[in-house]
């Protein structure tokens, strides 16, 4: 028996809730933004140099140009293609809802790529496997820098969840499929399926080569981010020689804040963990001044590149130009902010 298909609403409101949506996730980042300079004005101590602060914006440009570049090549392993001016808008367009719910931007680039032509879980998976990807390499580097950060800071609970990360890479490499299967579960927690999650490992088909070229691009992500907060480290005063425990606090803090799925954009959590283990060599005002301010640029960086890839890629650029995608169908909607 066919299920009966929901009616179609009027382009009018269609468009008055892509507008909503988009105008709501602003409200939440400028909220964030000026959470993050109230935490700047806290910390009571001066701003980091401004060649850190360029460094750190520039690397984050250029990281968010790197996710783009692979996510559409993940999309590409299900069928499908988005040129390059148009994922960079539905990539970005999607990550800024994080900050709205966590794990937001995996139901949000399902819904504003579908508006391009590629079906809703294909658009779930691929967001998933960014997200875990990532995440698992965070894993990893914690893991190898325990030595540098774990002695005085009481999180020897953290360190054990950097364990199963290089089970999950190492079974990317050697099993891709068995990997996207186990991305796919992930997707069915109840943390994710109240975004509306939807996955299937048969929208995505991985080879050995694939995952292995993708570790490389993903490494070079958290290569250049963690280039952007070890020059605000050394900005705001920290000792170079400490670069271990650096890394460290970098690659624990986001591990714990992608973790921490209940705080949107994983606020809080990653700033607290990165500050516990750099507080000892750096002091207090220093760390919650690089803390803040990592995020702060962090945030500057994706509403710059969401600026750039806007101008490249108009509301008013028609959808039925670009090349089919497998399993999907144009929209032909002209208008309206949200993808």
């Amino acid at each position: 028996m066919r299920r009966p298909r929901l009616p179609r609403l009027p382009r009018p409101v269609v468009v008055a809730l892509r507008w909503g949506v988009s105008i709501g996730v602003l409200v939440v980042v400028v909220l964030v933004l000026r959470d993050r300079f109230g935490a700047v004005d806290a910390a009571d101590t001066g701003l980091p140099a401004a060649w850190a602060i360029a460094v750190a914006v520039l690397t984050s440009v250029v990281a968010n140009e790197t996710l783009v570049r692979a996510w559409l090549a993940l999309v590409a392993m299900g069928g499908g293609h988005l040129d390059r001016p148009r994922g960079r808008w539905v990539w970005v367009s999607s990550q800024l809802t994080r900050y709205a719910m966590g794990m937001a931007q995996v139901a949000s680039r399902a819904v504003v790529a579908r508006r391009h032509g590629l079906r809703p879980t294909a658009g779930a998976i691929t967001t998933l496997l960014e997200v875990v990807w990532y995440s698992c390499l965070n894993g990893l580097v914690a893991v190898a820098t325990i030595p540098w950060w774990l002695s005085g800071t009481g999180l020897g609970w953290a360190a054990w969840l950097g364990v199963a990360p290089g089970l999950v890479i190492a079974l990317a490499l050697v099993a891709p499929q068995a990997f996207l299967g186990l991305t796919v579960r992930l997707s069915r927690l109840p943390v994710l399926r109240r975004v509306g999650t939807l996955a299937r490992a048969s929208d995505v088909e991985v080879t050995h080569r694939d995952t292995a070229r993708l570790t490389l691009v993903y490494t070079a992500n958290f290569t250049l981010r963690l280039a952007g907060f070890v020059a605000l480290y050394v900005g705001v005063g920290g000792d170079p020689t400490e670069l271990g425990r650096v890394v460290g606090a970098f690659a624990l803090g986001h591990l714990i804040g992608a973790l921490a799925v209940f705080a949107p954009g994983g606020l809080g959590p990653r700033e607290g963990v990165t500050a516990v283990v750099l507080a000892p060599v750096l002091g207090t005002g220093p760390v919650l001044m690089l803390v803040a301010m990592t995020r702060l640029l962090e945030l500057a960086a994706e509403l710059v590149f969401a600026g750039l890839a806007r101008l490249r890629w108009p509301p008013s650029a028609d959808p039925r130009t670009s090349d089919p995608v497998r399993g999907g169908r144009p929209d032909t909607a002209r208008s309206g902010p949200a993808g």
